[in-house]
């Protein structure tokens, strides 16, 4: 109330000046809001630039903190997770590549019929099973490779014969690997398993031990990331070998080699089956 006597009473005054001291008044007024405008706004905006740099330095600092933690959580170690084993099965050759042949024996034939026999066995044990192939067709090697990968398959056992027609006497069986540059698994790889492989084959068909083999250059085997081998299980070259092959028995022992073979490598690499039945493996 004595605001708004005192306001009044300026204002009576006010229109009792003459023009000039009305005018100068009027200046004088006008300067001191402009200096007092000029002044708050000054303060606002520092308020508000002080204010968006602290928000700036919180965002940074939370963003530290958070790559701090980040980089404790990678540091860490991780607890290796369970995964479902699937064995890739790969009979070699197929559709127009016969690979090595002897009249009307076909190795791309005998090769998928170890590859089946050898499946259904595992498949008996509750072993998930993947063929590359499970008719006569054509299957590219690159194909194989990325079936195998994209299936993220704990092994890959690739079935063969081999052939000699310059030296029609060697005779036996190998096992074929590439040396891993980052195997997936610390206590299994292509070597490990073609010792394994080469070692199963030779007790159970008794052929000539022709050993391990260092093969970098297949595709199968450098572009597959999981172990991988090549069984050349004899020779169609062979007079002996070939006698052999040609006996659905010894197909089958084979079969039943590469099978215990697989038993083996998954012993080694501690894998086993959980309370629904399903076989899994650390990684």
């Amino acid at each position: 109330m004595r605001i708004m006597e005192f306001l009044s009473k300026l204002h009576r005054y006010y229109l009792k000046l003459s023009g000039k001291k009305k005018l100068l008044v009027f200046v004088v007024v006008f300067i001191l809001g402009f200096i007092l405008g000029s002044a708050f706004s000054n303060y606002k905006n520092a308020s508000e630039m002080k204010k968006e740099a602290y928000q700036g330095n919180e965002y940074e600092n939370n963003q530290a903190e958070k790559k701090h933690e980040d980089k404790e959580l990678e540091e860490l170690p991780q607890e290796p997770s369970d995964k479902e084993v699937i064995v890739v099965i790969d009979p070699g050759h197929g559709g127009e590549d016969f690979g090595t042949y002897y009249g009307n024996i076909l190795e791309k034939d005998l090769n998928l019929d170890i590859s089946l026999k050898m499946g259904s066995i595992i498949e008996e044990a509750g072993i998930k099973v993947v063929y590359t192939r499970t008719e006569d067709k054509d299957v590219g090697l690159d194909e194989r490779a990325f079936m195998a990968n994209n299936l993220d398959a704990t092994l890959f056992i690739s079935v063969h014969n081999n052939s000699m027609p310059d030296n029609p006497s060697y005779r036996g069986t190998e096992t074929l690997f590439c040396p891993s540059q980052n195997p997936v698994y610390g206590n299994m790889d292509g070597k490990k398993l073609a010792s394994i492989v080469q070692s199963n084959l030779i007790n159970k068909l008794n052929t000539i031990d022709n050993g391990i083999i260092e093969r970098p250059n297949l595709v199968v085997l450098r572009k597959t990331k999981m172990p991988a081998v090549i069984a050349e299980i004899a020779y169609l070259s062979n007079a002996s070998d070939r006698e052999l092959l040609k006996q659905a028995e010894f197909r089958q022992k084979a079969a039943q080699a590469l099978v215990d073979s697989v038993f083996e490598a998954l012993e080694v690499m501690e894998a086993e089956k959980d309370e629904d039945g399903v076989w899994k493996i650390k990684k």
